[in-house]
């Protein structure tokens, strides 16, 4: 690797970590070469913009996600393992990240605010929502689903299930919360058995 690619790997790192903990909208150039302690222009020579910044963000975060929760579940035998596999990882990238996940607290930060930034993230969130439905069609050709089941709910239904345990986690603090999410989710596949 070179040394230039280095550099904006440890940029991206500490941008991702800065994110997660004040929003990602708080990740500027001028934030971020102070914490990594490199020069404005420096750091601005590799992205030219904050936009852009934070869009590269959003697109390292989205690989590690990938690496971390997506592709270790796919190994996994389709079905209702899968599924408990994918939660359980997405709660460890999540629990990994200082501030949380990253997807979750820019999707409020950016819900309503056009842009590229935005754009990247809502591309990367409906990836997100296409691999649940396909990880629930997976479940029905395993005969863990049923036939008739709508996989556009499953996935909202899950969906909804981690986002609700990223709350109850992150911001409630919450003891009972892993205990409570293991009876959610058994409820929620028993539905659709």
């Amino acid at each position: 690797m070179k040394k230039g690619q280095e550099t904006k790997i440890v940029i991206l790192e500490a941008g991702l970590d800065m994110a997660s903990q004040l929003g990602l909208e708080c990740v500027s150039i001028g934030s971020l070469a102070k914490v990594i302690k490199m020069s404005k222009s420096g750091l601005f020579a590799h992205f030219q913009s904050k936009e852009n910044l934070q869009v590269e963000i959003l697109n390292y975060a989205g690989r590690l996600f990938s690496e971390s929760v997506i592709v270790p579940s796919l190994k996994i035998k389709a079905g209702i393992t899968r599924i408990k596999a994918l939660v359980d990882s997405w709660i460890n990238w999540s629990s990994a990240l200082t501030g949380g996940c990253i997807f979750v607290s820019a999707s409020t930060e950016y819900s309503d605010r056009p842009g590229k930034v935005r754009e990247c993230l809502l591309r990367q969130q409906n990836d997100w929502i296409d691999c649940l439905d396909r990880i629930a069609q997976a479940a029905i050709s395993s005969g863990d689903f049923r036939a008739d089941v709508d996989c556009q709910q499953f996935a909202f239904d899950l969906y909804s299930l981690m986002l609700g345990f990223h709350l109850y986690f992150k911001l409630l603090d919450n003891s009972e919360t892993k205990k409570r999410k293991e009876i959610a989710l058994d409820r929620l596949l028993n539905n659709y058995r």
